[in-house]
Formats: structure tokens, C-alpha cells, sequence
């Protein structure tokens, strides 16, 4: 009986094992890094944007976005941001999943400013998002250390602004005006979230309204999704062969006993 007990807990323990492995991947949540999330819209009539996180963010994560300048310098070695304009804490509260996609409005209005998700709030100067030469940054604090995550602009000099941001790849230059600007590539479809950086970093794949009334315009809020990945053969063979190995054992083990 007591070994009867121990195979079916031992098997149990192999099935739940194989259930949860394949979560094991989305279980804890990582630190954002540059790239991890991407602007997907902004609307400087209505002073709003919307942003993607392409990473989990753990609960109680603080980001913070500015419409400040870079200074030039490199991440660590100097580099902060400066000159006119705001910055905005946002504190995720309960986890974010990744492919989420977080709205934030009126962030001109200290009591209308709102987020989709978790709360925000204007933590030092003034936020308005201009129609032109405007550029915008979310970033996270590594201790007293500025690491820009992703940024927007559309300024004639937003790419000599970005020098020593390191965010080469993971920055968006639209043109001349606008009033409101939106990704409209996929969001589904890709076998992993960081296959869509190169596309929501794309002008290509946006749309750019120039001279109407976008004040009431909301961001598509669509999460993006990834396509279920097909296990390899190897992986089931092995799950196979080990099933099969145990139901071997199995069998000798009640033979033997049965002799005895």
C-alpha cells in the first residue's frame, strides 16, 4: 500500500511538473531594459499617450516619463534630462502582463491626469504636449542612475537628442506636425513580444493626423498577443519516454511484489 501511495504520488508530482513548466517562462517578472516598452500612440490635443510593455511588470513597479530633453550623455556616465517641461510617476500597482497596453490622459491636468492602469501622478514641473518639436521618454531609475527605456519625438533635431540615450532601436521620428499619432501595425501574430519592437518602432506602420481636432480621440487599447508556440518533437519524445520508463518500473515492481 505504501508503495502503491508512493507511485501515485510520484506520478502526480511528473504531471504537474510537466503543466508547469511551460509557465515557468511567464511566471516571474524582468526588469524593464531598453526597448521593453514602446510609445503606441500620443495625442498632444488631448495631452495623452499610450504606452506597451513588451516585458511582465511586477506589481508596485515605478516608471517615469518626461517630455524633457536628453542631454547627450550616456546612461551612467552623466546622462539625465533637462530643460523645460514635466515628469510623471507612474507606480503599476497590481502586475502588468506583457503585451498590456496602458492609457494615460489629460497628464497636463494635475486633477484630471489618469492612467488605465495602476496611478500616475505629476511629480516635478509642468507636462503639455506640444504639436511640434515635442519629444517624450518613458525611463526607469536604477538608484540614482537615469535609464531611458524608450522614447517619441518629432523635433528636426530628436536624433541628436537621442546620442548617449541608447535608444537607437528603440525610438519612434515622426515629422512636422501632430495632433494625434497611433500604431496601426499588428498585434497578433508573432511568436514572441519582442518581434513587434521593429514594427511599433516603424513611422511605416503609423498613422499621423496633422490638422483636426483629436481631443476626443482615444488609443486603440488592443493588447498584443503572441501566437502559440507548437512544442518540438524532442520535447514530447522525452515526455513519452519518460512515462513509458515509469509504467516499466511500475509493472516490475508490482510483479515482484506479488511473487513475494
Amino acid at each position: 500500500m505504501v508503495w502503491a501511495l508512493t507511485k501515485e504520488l510520484t506520478m502526480k508530482n511528473l504531471w504537474m511538473a510537466l503543466v508547469i513548466l511551460p509557465m515557468s517562462a511567464h511566471a516571474a517578472a524582468v526588469v524593464p531594459s531598453p526597448g521593453g516598452l514602446a510609445f503606441v500612440s500620443i495625442n498632444a490635443d488631448e495631452d495623452g499617450f499610450a504606452l506597451v510593455s513588451f516585458v511582465d511588470l511586477a506589481a508596485d513597479t515605478e516608471l517615469f516619463m518626461t517630455d524633457q530633453s536628453w542631454n547627450g550623455l550616456a546612461s551612467g556616465s552623466g546622462g539625465a534630462f533637462e530643460g523645460g517641461g514635466g515628469v510623471l510617476t507612474w507606480t503599476v500597482g497590481s502586475a502588468l502582463a506583457a503585451g498590456s497596453v496602458v492609457r494615460f490622459s489629460s497628464v497636463q491636468s494635475a486633477a484630471l491626469i489618469g492612467a488605465s492602469h495602476g496611478s500616475v501622478l505629476r511629480s516635478s514641473g509642468s507636462m503639455s504636449l506640444a504639436l511640434t518639436d515635442e519629444s517624450l521618454y518613458v525611463y526607469a531609475m536604477a538608484g540614482s542612475t537615469v535609464v531611458p527605456l524608450a522614447a517619441i519625438g518629432n523635433g528636426s533635431d530628436f536624433a541628436t537628442e537621442l546620442a548617449g540615450s541608447g535608444l537607437d532601436a528603440a525610438s519612434l521620428a515622426l515629422s512636422g506636425r501632430v495632433d494625434f499619432a497611433e500604431y496601426q501595425g499588428p498585434r497578433s501574430g508573432e511568436t514572441a513580444l519582442a518581434d513587434y519592437r521593429s514594427k511599433v518602432f516603424d513611422p511605416g506602420q503609423w498613422l499621423v493626423r496633422k490638422s483636426t481636432d483629436e481631443s476626443l480621440t482615444a488609443p486603440d487599447m488592443t493588447a498584443f498577443s503572441v501566437a502559440a508556440a507548437v512544442p518540438e518533437a524532442d520535447t514530447y519524445a522525452m515526455m513519452l519516454a519518460g512515462l513509458g520508463v515509469m509504467s516499466i518500473v511500475a509493472r516490475r515492481r508490482s510483479s515482484a511484489a506479488k511473487q513475494a
